[in-house]
């Protein structure tokens, strides 16, 4: 095929047409689409429960029953009201503890400053003491006497260590080998 005929050659094409966008100003507001029906459907009537009959002294144990709950119920409440009290007691206490003890702390710190004070001027008094010389009177040592009947003892023969024998190049290299 020549390139003629490639151009010659008719192709029908789809051309879809694309509408121009219009500003939304210039267009009139679109309707708004209905809200569908919404189909109710009828509504069943309940049957109503049939109560259970209670008999006179059905009735009257649970009355009994209600009673006695109420009771140990309010029971455990006061119980737990008069340990939150106790509590609350002890906490009370422990924190006038504590505040106690700061107190003296406190205190005790005064005391504790009043005394170092009091300390000082014992070591500046022991210091101009000490720039002063003093002679110390030492009591005379007594000569040691000697005993009359003393033996006269020779004294122990003095211990020769052995002289060992220098050893040789071979045996220093020998014993070096192990190392």
């Amino acid at each position: 095929m020549s390139d003629d005929e490639l151009f010659e050659a008719k192709v029908e094409v789809e051309v879809k047409e694309i509408a121009p966008l219009e500003l939304e100003s210039e267009s009139e507001p679109e309707p708004e689409p209905e809200p569908e029906k919404v189909i109710e459907k009828p509504k069943k009537e309940k049957k109503p429960k049939k109560k259970r009959v209670l008999t006179e002294a059905q009735k009257d144990q649970l009355k009994l029953n209600l009673a006695k709950g109420r009771a140990t119920s309010l029971a455990n409440r006061q119980k737990k009201k008069k340990l939150k009290e106790i509590d609350k007691e002890e906490k009370t206490i422990q924190e006038d503890e504590k505040i106690f003890e700061n107190l003296k702390k406190k205190l005790s710190s005064k005391q504790i400053a009043e005394e170092n004070t009091s300390l000082k001027a014992q070591l500046a008094e022991l210091k101009a003491n000490m720039a002063k010389p003093k002679k110390v009177e030492r009591p005379l040592t007594p000569t040691p006497k000697e005993p009359e009947n003393k033996k006269v003892v020779a004294p122990p023969m003095p211990v020769i260590p052995e002289v060992k024998k220098s050893l040789s190049a071979k045996q220093k290299r020998t014993m070096l080998r192990g190392l």
